[in-house]
């Protein structure tokens, strides 16, 4: 027995709160991490720079896009619960769709990226405090990516389900009534 999720409102509105909530404790997580991380200057001797260089380390991209994947979540949520409102256009289940997709693929990356990040880079052993709260951030990240396959897989079941109860075919008037100038039946 399948649970379909598109059609469980109940169920659809926990999933959706639950990616809600990760998102926002990701936010507020990496955020902190973002915050507290400080840059540090590298001293290098090399010949591509004529000798000695400083460079500047700064927060790493990873952590940005953890933390753009939570925002997007934010927008996808809403316009998922939005969404039923506007069921009659068209166009809002290929959008739907495709704001899944993004979701999967985001933060599939995102939680990938922080997390080889935090192993091979110096974030945690350089004495900066935002190693736990990286790691964290991954996790949940981890398990938004897991809601985001089951809603994204329930959103596109749906999609194909719904698409073969509409027939594609179009009601078509027979073609020998006269017509008006303005398209309608002339009286």
């Amino acid at each position: 027995m399948t649970i379909n999720m598109a059609e469980n409102k109940p169920l659809n509105y926990i999933v959706r709160g639950l990616q809600l909530v990760f998102a926002l404790i990701i936010i507020g997580t990496d955020g902190y991490a973002i915050h507290v991380y400080h840059g540090h200057n590298d001293y290098v001797d090399s010949p591509v720079f004529g000798g000695e260089a400083t460079l500047y380390a700064g927060v790493p991209a990873a952590w940005g896009f953890l933390l753009f994947c939570a925002g997007w979540t934010v927008l996808t949520v809403i316009f998922h619960s939005v969404k039923p409102s506007f069921a009659s256009r068209p166009m809002i289940s290929y959008i739907g769709i495709a704001t899944e997709t993004v979701a999967v693929l985001s933060w599939l990356a995102g939680f990938i990226a922080v997390a080889i990040n935090v192993l091979t880079t110096d974030a945690c052993s350089s004495g900066q405090n935002s190693c736990a709260e990286l790691k964290a951030a991954t996790a949940f990240g981890a398990f938004e990516w897991l809601l985001f396959i089951a809603t994204a897989s329930m959103t596109v079941t749906a999609f194909f389900k719904n698409r073969k109860r509409v027939s594609p075919s179009r009601i078509s008037e027979p073609a020998d009534e006269p017509r008006s100038e303005l398209g309608g039946e002339k009286e």
